[in-house]
């Protein structure tokens, strides 16, 4: 699943049954990215990202 969030791209895809993979990017600079172990739905993890991504807008120093 890709989409926007506040002007940045989320990306989050199944890979297999077991894990969910995600990247965050802020015109062309990845935020963070990686996998998870989570049963969570692709729906539901995207979700969690638009969290993340509200973090990053509040507090970019941290991401750096």
């Amino acid at each position: 699943m890709k989409g926007k969030y506040r002007g940045c791209d989320i990306e989050v895809e199944r890979g297999g049954t077991e894990f969910l993979t995600f990247a965050v990017f802020d015109d062309g600079y990845e935020v963070t990215s990686g996998f998870s172990e989570s049963s969570d739905t692709v729906r539901d993890y995207f979700s969690y990202m638009k969290s993340v991504v509200d973090d990053y807008k509040e507090h970019p120093e941290d991401y750096e």
